[in-house]
């Protein structure tokens, strides 16, 4: 996903307050979370050091699809 579309899926839907995107790495202000990494990489833009950004971001939006499927 690009910044911007990250940026959309986050936009308007209800954030836990804590997430665990992988073993030993826990995410306890989940919209501070989404600032941050969101202004790095548009700060960043094009830069090798965002792909970690990228890479979290994306762990998140897994997490939180996987939770949709499993209320389904």
């Amino acid at each position: 996903m690009t910044a911007e579309e990250l940026e959309g899926y986050f936009t308007g839907i209800n954030l836990p307050s804590q997430v665990d995107i992988d073993s030993g790495v826990t995410i306890v202000d989940v919209p501070l979370f989404i600032e941050s990494h969101l202004n790095y990489i548009k700060a960043n833009d094009g830069k090798k050091g965002t792909e970690v950004y990228y890479d979290r971001l994306n762990r998140l939006v897994a997490f939180m699809e996987s939770n949709k499927e499993q209320e389904a």
